[in-house]
């Protein structure tokens, strides 16, 4: 499954915060955390995707959460379900819930961290790893590119433990 890069702009969703501070709480808590995000104009996102939130605007850019695409519950909120001929070839991911004109996707998150102390671009684009990846999107929901995912897991986990101070 294809690792998919969803994007959070606080500048654009005034409540994105509020989001992120919901799945920090919820998760510390032992709580699972769903939301649903703008897939952008991506229509190829499918269950079991890997999710990786990235705040941009204005501060620090980078990947303030993991976690997985999930199948939109119930059956009647999926857009699939529409009887709209367009929608037939979305996957169960999708729901009938738009951001804008951008269709949503249901995600699961695993793990946050503060949107004001993201893994940052600047340190991910220094790593022989990650050379040649665009970390400059242009729209959510797009795909990362299989050569850059294990580096950039890896780089997470790291991460996390450290914010964390996990061992």
């Amino acid at each position: 499954m294809p690792t998919r890069i969803f994007l959070a702009n606080p500048d654009i969703d005034v409540s994105i915060p509020s989001y992120i501070e919901e799945a920090l709480d919820d998760i510390k808590n032992k709580r699972k955390y769903y939301i649903t995000w703008s897939a952008g104009q991506v229509k190829s996102i499918d269950v079991g995707d890997k999710a990786y939130l990235k705040k941009t605007g204005k501060g620090k850019r980078g990947f303030i959460a993991v976690g997985e695409v999930i199948k939109t519950e119930t059956a009647e909120h999926r857009l699939n379900e529409l009887p709209l001929p367009q929608y037939h070839n979305y996957s169960d991911a999708y729901t009938q819930h738009f951001f804008g004109n951008c269709p949503t996707v249901s995600i699961r998150l695993d793990e946050v961290v503060s949107l004001n102390n993201p893994l940052e671009d600047s340190y991910l684009l220094k790593l022989p790893s990650m050379q040649g990846v665009n970390l400059v999107r242009y729209g959510s929901g797009q795909e990362l590119g299989s050569q850059y995912e294990a580096a950039l897991d890896a780089e997470w986990k790291k991460y996390f433990k450290k914010v964390n101070k996990l061992d």
